[in-house]
């Protein structure tokens, strides 16, 4: 038996399995990477638009916009573009509210703008302060989860999960860098 550096012997290898033979430890990592996926997009909705303050998100409320804009969805408004052109759905405040609608016709330096699952034209011609953008992107189904998610002791576990996560993450790779960097100094030694 070879002698460690210190004069004792090197621990003897246990040939740890990381998983067992059955294959469900297979299943079960590919369940946490999805887990961490779908954590990861989720942070993402919310962190993304915050990084790049050019878009506004916003969830679909009501079913005028249907089919273009399912309600329950997410819209992706494009602040930089508040000049649009026919055809184009806009995001503009009305009051205290924000409204999407697609634009119709432009009259002088108004825009005329129709819902359109609705029957006809909206009442008040938007002008261009009104505007907040165009709208660029939607997924729809996911303004279900966001709003459910802006709940507060919703968004704090959600939040703790997240710092749990990194945490583990963390964790589990100092693990693999010690035992990775324990396997390169033991290959060293044998080899002298």
């Amino acid at each position: 038996m070879k002698k460690h550096l210190r004069g004792r012997a090197p621990p003897k290898e246990t040939g740890t399995v990381l998983f067992d033979q059955t294959g469900k430890g297979e299943h079960m990592k590919k369940r946490e990477y999805a887990g961490r996926f779908l954590l990861a997009v989720i942070a993402g909705v919310f962190l993304l638009p915050a990084v790049f303050k050019r878009f506004s998100v916003n969830i679909v409320l009501s079913g005028s916009m249907e089919p273009a804009l399912k309600t329950g969805g997410i819209i992706f408004t494009d602040t930089k573009k508040n000049v649009p052109g026919i055809g184009d759905i806009i995001t503009y405040r009305l009051g205290d509210m924000l409204v999407t609608h697609r634009v119709t016709d432009k009259r002088d330096s108004a825009y005329i703008t129709r819902g359109d699952a609705n029957e006809g034209e909206d009442a008040a011609p938007v002008m261009q302060e009104q505007i907040v953008g165009t709208v660029v992107f939607f997924i729809p189904v996911l303004g279900y989860v966001a709003a459910f998610l802006q709940k507060k002791p919703i968004f704090g576990l959600i939040s703790l999960m997240l710092i749990q996560e990194l945490f583990f993450l963390g964790m589990q790779w100092k693990g693999v860098c010690r035992q990775f960097c324990k396997n390169k100094k033991y290959e060293k030694i044998s080899r002298k």
